[in-house]
């Protein structure tokens, strides 16, 4: 009979189910981890999720803010946490930047995260001052390639979303321009308002209400079509052919080895909560869309994602050790 239960239980375990908590998930509290201080847009969109979800297991779901070193605190503290479900990751694009941005992580940020689903994306937008010289992309393109490194652009620092955005679109124009690292995004979007700098790219929220009071020009946005925003600005790809497509995102990951039907129980009811109107609306308000995936299509656009920052963290030489 011992050797029975033996097997039995091996077969389970190589079969991605571990017997005791996998097949009555979930039994007790789910913790989500923050890598984002509390009150940022990033970390709202998670506490949008995280009730909602509650709802939908019938067990809390309790967030905690573990923000800091661009998201890694707060992974560091999920890649080692048990593989049951109980611990999950709100992490952003930051999340991708970390491998090739900090060498000496203790933790792998490919190898000990397993993608739960994708939440959301926010396009962000090209901005210059009010006074600038520039009324359109192109005539930034042009003056950026008839004196090389003269005009300067602002992000709240070397290897954030940010900065990635702004080399992603020098690399699609073949332009060069220096960086000026500020403290944050807030930082950054006030000194192009006070044209301390030529410009900066940033999520278009951070940007819209000095847009709308005429502190800031747009020029055009990195998502996929013009945003709902913004209408009558056009995109990289139209303002700058072939352009580019830059968003940032929101995910949640587990720890690897996660059994495959608790994450499948995650993934479904969180594609459920992206499908629910007031979801969708409270992300609109936010700057952001619903970015609904199935397991394999996360984990296939996180690896994409992830191969995209190594590109760019390349191009800028980027380091934050």
């Amino acid at each position: 009979m011992n050797r029975m239960l033996t097997t039995f239980a091996a077969c389970m375990l190589v079969a991605g189910i571990a017997p005791g908590f996998a097949q009555d998930y979930p039994t007790q509290t789910i913790k989500l981890i923050s890598s984002f201080g509390a009150g940022g847009g990033s970390d709202i969109v998670g506490r949008i999720v995280a009730p909602r979800l509650q709802e939908k297991l019938g067990q809390a779901v309790v967030v905690e803010n573990r923000p800091g070193a661009g998201g890694a605190i707060g992974a560091r503290e999920v890649a080692k946490a048990s593989p049951d479900g109980y611990t999950l990751l709100n992490a952003s694009v930051q999340h991708v930047m970390l491998k090739p941005l900090l060498a000496n992580l203790a933790f792998n940020p490919d190898a000990d995260f397993v993608p739960v689903a994708t939440i959301s994306a926010t396009e962000l937008i090209l901005i210059v001052p009010t006074a600038s010289r520039f009324g359109s992309t192109p005539e930034l393109v042009a003056a950026a390639k008839s004196k090389p490194g003269e005009l300067n652009f602002a992000t709240p620092g070397i290897g954030s979303p940010a900065h990635m955005a702004v080399q992603a679109f020098l690399s699609a124009t073949g332009t060069a321009a220096r960086h000026i690292p500020m403290k944050g995004s807030t930082e950054s979007v006030t000194a192009v308002a006070g044209n301390q700098v030529d410009y900066t790219i940033t999520a278009i929220t951070n940007a819209l209400p000095l847009i709308q009071s005429g502190k800031l020009k747009p020029l055009a946005s990195t998502g996929p079509k013009r945003h709902e925003l913004l209408p009558a600005i056009p995109t990289m790809i139209e303002a700058v052919p072939p352009g580019f497509v830059y968003e940032t995102w929101q995910a949640l990951f587990a720890p690897a080895n996660v059994p495959r039907n608790v994450l499948e129980l995650l993934n479904r009811e969180v594609l459920r909560i992206l499908g629910e109107s007031d979801t969708r609306d409270f992300l609109a308000r936010s700057g952001s869309g619903p970015r609904p995936r199935t397991l394999q299509e996360s984990a296939e656009f996180v690896r994409g994602e992830a191969r995209t920052a190594v590109k760019l963290v390349k191009a800028t030489g980027a380091s934050a050790q």
